[in-house]
C-alpha cells in the first residue's frame, strides 16, 4: 500500500480563519475490503487504517493529530480555558477511597498539581497523616509517574497489597507496604491484572499471605490479558513459585472481583465472563476450597458496578435482581447456596446498589434514577434509619470496620467536592467530619434542575439534571453541552463539576441524562436498551436534545454532546442516527464498529451487552447499530472532535481513526471533523494532572468554538 507523502507537513500550515476555510485533512484513500454475513455484504473501506505500527497509519495519525491541536490551541478561548481550568483544578488536598482496618484509615490523598494521588494513612479520624506511598517520586528510566490503581489492606491494618500501572497501558503490578514502616516489601507481583480485568486480592487472616489474580507469563500479545486465574503467595518468598489456587476451566474473559469479611473466616469470589453480565459466586470459609453458591441465573449482578456484595457476621449478602430487578438483598448462610437463602431487604422504590457491613449490621447505598439514597439495617434486615442525605447528590463510597465505631460516608454533588461525614446511627444523623476538599471556585451560584423527560418510544421518563449559574439567563441560543453513558448498568450520578464551572462562567450551561442502558432504575433499565433495543440510548439522548431546545435552553444549533468510552459509543450512534440535532460531538475513547470490534478478542467482552455478530438473529442488530458502516455520503455532520490514546487496552485506536476517515469524506457541513491521537496516555485511567487539565481545556475550547 502506497499514501501520499508529507503527513507531518501538513502541521505547519496557519489555519487561519479555520471555521471558514476547510481543515488540509492528510489524504485518505479508501481500499474497500468486502465481506458476506449471512447474505449481507459488509464493506469497511478504512481496515487499512486499523494496523498502529504501520508507518503510514502512524504518520496519518499525527498529521490529523497536528491539525487537531492547531485548531484547538489556535482559537482565542484556548488560553483563557487553559488558565482558568488549571486554576480551578488545583484545588486543596483530596481524600478518597477510603478502607478502615483496626482503626487505621487508609485511603488516597490527592494534591494538585502533583501528578498523581498518594497512598497514605492515619490512626483513627484524627489521626497524623503519614505517606505510605509516593507514586511522584517512585519514577524510573525518565517515565511519568505510575498511577495507583487498586488497593487492598489486610484484615489487621497492618499491611497494603497495592497494584501500580504507567502511561495508561492499564499493565497492573501488584506491590505491597507495611503500614507502620512505610516501607515497600520485596515482594513484586507484575501481570496481576490489566485492561478490564482487575487485580484482585484476598488476604490470608494472619497477614502473612494472600491469593491474588495474576495472568499467564507467556502467551501471545493480544491474548495477554485473557486467561487470569488465582495463585496463593506467602510474603517474602518468590511469587514465581506461588501455588495455583483457582481459575482451570473457566471463560478465557474471566474477570473476577472479591469480598471477605473483616474477620478473616469468609472469602467471596465472583466471576463474570463480559461487561455488564451477571457472576457466579464461590465462598470459602478459612482456608478450604472455594464452593460455587449462586450462578448467573440468579442474577447478582458483576461487582465491578461497586461494592455489591458483602460478609455480614458469616452470611454472604449479596443484590439479586431474579425477583425484582430493583434488587432484592438476599442472605447466603454458611453451608447454603443461593437457592436456600433468604430475602433479607425485599426491593424497593429505588434500585439497590452497594452494601457494606457496619457495626451493628449493613448500609444499603440506592439508586433512584442517578442519585443516591441509603439505610441502615439490623443483620436480620429491620430498618434502622435513612440517612439524610443532600438531594441531587451522590454516595461516593462508605467505609466501616465491623469490629470499630466509625461509619465513615462519602458524598458529593455537582457543587459539592467529596466530603466525608460521621453516621451515627443512634442519633441518624450525618456529623461533618472537616475532611473535605478546598476550591479555588465559588459554586455557591451553581444551581441544579432535575427534570424528566419523556422517551420516543413513551415507555420510560428519562431524568435529565440541568446545571448553570444562578445568573444565567438561559434561551434556546445558549451553549449547551450535554453528556451520557448508558451502558452496562452502569449509575450516571451528580458529580463535583470542578474545573467545568470555567463552562458555566462563560455563560453557558452543562447537562447529564440517565438514559435506559444505565442502572439508574436497576436491571430493567438496563435490559432496555441492550442488544435489539440498543437504538434506545440514541433515541433517548434525542428525546433529552429536544426537551432542551424546546424549554429554554440550548437548540439543535448551539446543543453539543460529549461521552466516552461506551459513551463514546453512544456519541457515534446519536451523530449517524440524528446529526441534525448536535452542533458539535466530543467523543473520547470510543468504540464505532461494534459490528467488527467484538470479534477481536478484547471485544469479546462487549458480546453480552450488544450481541454476536456471527449469530445470524443477532448479526442483524450488531451491524445495524455500529455507527461506522452507517455514516451516509453527502449528509451534513455536526463537527467532531475524537480523542483517543495510543495505550489503551479497553478501546483500541484503530476505532477513532476509522471513524473519523469516514466522517471527513462523507460530511458537508464544512464542520471540523478531528481527531486527537494522545501519546502516553490509554483510555483516561491513571492521567496526570497536567493531562487532565489539558483535556478539560480540549473540550471546552472545542465547544465554545462552534456553539457560540
Amino acid at each position: 500500500m502506497r499514501l501520499a507523502h508529507g503527513f507531518v507537513a501538513v502541521a505547519a500550515f496557519v489555519l487561519l480563519s479555520a471555521a471558514q476555510q476547510p481543515l488540509p485533512y492528510p489524504s485518505t484513500p479508501a481500499i474497500p475490503v468486502v465481506e458476506n454475513f449471512f447474505g449481507t455484504q459488509v464493506t469497511d473501506p478504512y481496515r487499512w487504517l486499523e494496523d498502529g505500527n504501520s508507518p503510514q497509519v502512524v504518520a496519518w495519525a499525527t498529521a490529523q493529530t497536528a491539525i487537531a491541536r492547531q485548531y484547538i490551541e489556535s482559537q482565542p478561548s484556548y488560553a483563557g480555558y487553559l488558565q482558568r481550568v488549571r486554576t480551578l483544578s488545583k484545588t486543596g488536598t483530596r481524600r478518597f477511597g477510603l478502607t478502615i482496618r483496626r482503626d487505621r484509615y487508609i485511603y488516597y490523598r490527592d494534591t494538585p498539581p502533583e501528578a498523581q494521588p498518594e497512598l497514605v494513612t492515619r490512626q483513627g479520624l484524627r489521626g497524623v497523616e503519614r505517606l505510605l506511598f509516593n507514586p511522584n517520586t517512585f519514577v524510573r528510566n525518565g517515565s511519568a509517574a505510575p498511577s495507583i490503581e487498586s488497593v487492598f489492606v489486610s484484615l489487621d491494618g497492618s499491611k497494603v497489597a497495592f497494584t501500580t500501572q504507567e502511561a495508561g497501558a492499564e499493565e497492573e503490578t501488584l506491590r505491597v507496604v507495611d503500614v507502620a514502616s512505610a516501607k515497600l516489601l520485596p515482594d513484586v507481583i507484575p501481570h496481576a491484572g490489566g485492561g478490564t480485568t482487575p487485580t484482585a486480592v484476598l488476604w490470608d487472616k494472619d497477614g502473612k499471605g494472600f491469593v491474588h489474580t495474576r495472568f499467564p507469563l507467556t502467551g501471545s500479545e493480544s491474548a495477554r490479558h485473557f486467561n487470569i486465574k488465582l495463585y496463593h503467595h506467602v510474603l517474602g518468598t518468590p511469587p514465581s513459585g506461588d501455588p495455583y489456587v483457582f481459575g482451570d476451566g473457566q471463560p478465557a474473559n474471566v474477570e473476577y472481583y472479591v469480598t471477605q469479611a473483616t474477620d478473616g473466616n469468609a472469602s467471596a469470589l465472583f466471576a463474570d465472563a463480559g461487561d455488564g453480565v451477571f457472576a457466579t459466586a464461590y465462598v470459602r470459609y478459612g482456608n478450604g476450597a472455594f464452593t460455587r453458591v449462586a450462578t448467573p441465573a440468579d442474577r447478582i449482578n458483576c461487582c465491578e458496578l461497586g461494592d455489591r456484595a458483602a460478609f455480614v457476621n458469616d452470611s454472604l449478602y449479596v443484590i439479586s435482581s431474579k425477583r425484582n430487578q430493583r434488587g432484592d438483598i438476599v442472605q447466603i448462610p454458611q453451608g447454603k447456596s443461593f437457592a436456600q437463602g433468604t430475602t433479607i431487604v425485599a426491593a424497593g422504590r429505588n434500585a439497590a446498589d452497594q452494601i457494606t457491613a457496619v457495626p451493628g449490621g449493613f448500609i444499603t447505598s440506592e439508586i433512584d434514577g442517578g442519585d443516591s439514597a441509603a439505610h441502615y439495617y439490623s443483620a436480620a434486615g429491620k430498618m434502622l434509619g435513612q440517612l439524610p442525605l443532600p438531594p441531587v447528590s451522590a454516595i461516593s463510597g462508605i467505609a466501616a470496620d465491623t469490629a470499630g465505631q466509625d461509619i465513615i460516608v462519602s458524598y458529593r454533588g455537582y457543587d459539592t467536592p467529596n466530603r466525608w461525614l460521621r453516621y451515627e446511627p443512634s442519633q441518624n444523623r450525618l456529623v461533618r467530619t472537616g475532611v473535605e476538599t478546598k476550591v479555588p471556585g465559588d459554586y455557591s451560584q451553581v444551581t441544579v434542575r432535575r427534570v424528566f423527560v419523556r422517551s420516543l418510544d413513551g415507555a420510560a421518563q428519562i431524568p435529565l439534571e440541568i446545571v448553570a449559574l444562578k445568573t444565567t439567563r438561559a434561551d434556546a441560543s445558549t451553549p449547551t453541552i450535554m453528556t451520557a453513558y448508558g451502558s452496562y448498568g452502569i449509575v450516571s450520578s451528580p458529580f463535583f463539576i470542578g474545573s467545568l464551572l470555567a463552562w458555566l462562567e462563560h455563560g453557558g450551561v452543562f447537562a447529564q441524562a440517565m438514559i435506559r442502558g444505565g442502572g439508574e432504575y436497576g436491571e430493567a433499565w438496563h435490559a432496555a436498551a441492550v442488544h435489539a433495543t440498543v437504538y434506545k440510548r440514541s433515541d433517548d439522548l434525542a428525546a433529552c436534545a429536544q426537551w432542551l431546545g424546546q424549554n429554554g435552553y440550548g437548540d439543535a444549533k448551539h446543543l453539543g454532546i460529549l461521552g466516552g468510552s461506551a459513551g463514546g459509543y453512544l456519541m457515534g450512534l446519536a451523530l449517524t442516527r440524528n446529526p441534525a440535532l448536535y452542533r458539535a460531538v466530543d467523543s473520547e475513547v470510543g468504540f464505532y464498529s461494534e459490528f467488527r470490534e467484538v470479534l477481536t478478542p478484547n471485544g469479546a467482552f462487549n458480546i453480552p451487552e450488544f450481541g454476536d455478530p456471527r449469530d445470524p438473529k443477532q448479526f442483524s442488530w450488531v451491524y445495524a447499530y455500529s455507527p461506522y458502516y452507517h455514516v451516509k455520503p453527502n449528509v451534513a455532520y455536526p463537527a467532531v472532535l475524537m480523542e483517543t490514546g495510543e495505550n489503551d487496552p479497553r478501546v483500541a485506536p484503530r476505532e477513532s481513526r476509522k471513524m473519523i476517515a469516514m466522517l471527513q469524506t462523507a460530511s458537508t457541513s464544512g464542520y471540523p471533523i478531528l481527531l486527537w491521537q494522545k501519546s502516553g496516555e490509554g483510555h483516561g485511567i491513571g492521567n496526570s494532572f497536567e493531562q487532565q487539565v489539558a483535556a478539560t481545556t480540549q473540550t471546552l475550547t472545542f465547544f465554545e468554538s462552534q456553539l457560540r
